[in-house]
């Protein structure tokens, strides 16, 4: 167990210096740094106990910043997404079940119970049924909130999609994986500890083991991929589009699937508007050829034809069914066909010739195009050629 806590608090220091030395430094990155120290106050309050005996101070820590987890990495989490990066009010109910128990706790140390060194050692490894209450109800709270997690997480997905062309590098799946480690983690710790508690399974050092472990591999994955999202900086600075995207941003996102959706029940926009703006889009995407660009992004549409990204989106989802993502990967595809078709063309390599399209990279490429041909791109040239 002391190798553990070593191993994981070595792992937070080498993340600390990354994060510390990165410049433009936004408020999510302040949010990861306060969530590494709350877990590092994990490992510490677990050293602390093992090496100096248990006391009511490292009491106090061990049970308190496991608590706090869950709302500084909702925080930070909510902060990758925003559209302003700014903290906001409404995300304090994240810490609701923290503060309760933390109000708990100084009431029962100072004014319910005197504790001695036995009756410590009987509430760590026996909890009372309150303690056992909150444990447990700390359990379930953290299974509601990152449910609610996902939900934001899908929306934040979908807009993106309607926004940019290239979402491999802000999509976050990193932080859908972490989110479901996270997730799972929570139901192992409620299964064993339930076991130990009600029916006297296992031993409460294997609890701690098989959590902090885990713990241990979660966090290198979380702090890995959280300081390399230098992407998102570009994303949160273009995300306010205009007015009109960011009062979008704040709706729920719909489905494409229904044109009529509420999405777009307030918008004023007429069909022969929607005509016209789908027109305009058309000439730049046949004509002008926007698709190639890699970086291409909705708000470039709206300046080369001064209309509002809502309109346009809204256009593209209504007249094409698509999302802006959907839409211009399209365009590259068919691009890409007509390249890997030419004979002249055979001395350039595959992702050459996709990067020419307007393609980011040779994994996108390759997915976008086996979703809207049926075979990879490899395969559609090989078999033109045969043909």
């Amino acid at each position: 167990m002391l190798i553990v806590d070593i191993v994981g608090l070595s792992i937070l220091a080498i993340f600390l210096l990354f994060i510390f030395h990165k410049k433009n430094k936004m408020a999510s990155d302040y949010m990861l740094i306060v969530t590494i120290i709350l877990i590092a106050g994990i490992f510490i309050s677990d050293l602390w106990v093992r090496q100096g005996g248990l006391t009511k101070p490292n009491f106090i820590l061990e049970k308190l910043v496991s608590f706090y987890v869950l709302p500084s990495f909702l925080a930070y989490s909510m902060l990758l997404i925003s559209n302003d990066n700014k903290l906001k009010m409404k995300w304090w109910w994240f810490a609701s079940f923290a503060i309760a128990f933390s109000v708990f706790i100084f009431i029962d140390f100072t004014f319910l119970t005197d504790y001695d060194i036995e009756k410590l050692r009987a509430q760590h490894r026996t909890p009372s049924t309150i303690y056992q209450f909150f444990y447990r109800g700390g359990n379930v709270f953290v299974f509601v909130a990152l449910i609610w997690f996902f939900k934001k997480l899908k929306q934040y997905q979908q807009r993106i999609r309607n926004d940019y062309s290239f979402i491999e590098t802000i999509k976050l799946t990193w932080l859908v994986n972490f989110a479901w480690i996270y997730f799972i983690n929570n139901l192992l710790v409620l299964l064993i500890s339930s076991a130990f508690s009600f029916w006297h399974l296992g031993s409460l050092e294997l609890l701690y083991i098989i959590v902090y472990a885990s713990i241990v591999l979660s966090l290198f994955y979380l702090c890995y991929n959280g300081i390399r999202q230098y992407s998102l900086v570009e994303y949160n600075n273009a995300i306010g589009l205009n007015n009109n995207a960011e009062i979008e941003a704040k709706r729920p996102v719909s489905t494409l699937k229904n044109k009529d959706s509420d999405k777009y029940k307030s918008s004023s926009l007429s069909i022969e508007e929607m005509e016209s703006i789908f027109k305009q889009i058309k000439e730049l995407f046949e004509i002008e050829k926007i698709y190639l660009e890699p970086q291409l992004k909705i708000q470039d549409l709206s300046d080369s034809i001064n209309v509002t990204t809502h309109n346009i989106s809204q256009t593209i989802n209504s007249k094409a069914q698509q999302s802006f993502y959907d839409f211009v990967n399209k365009y590259r595809a068919e691009h890409f066909k007509t390249l890997l078709a030419n004979p002249d063309n055979r001395k350039f390599t595959i992702l050459a010739l996709g990067i020419e399209s307007g393609f980011n990279s040779k994994a996108t490429l390759n997915r976008i195009f086996k979703k809207q041909v049926g075979v990879s791109p490899k395969e559609f040239q090989k078999s033109h050629f045969i043909a």
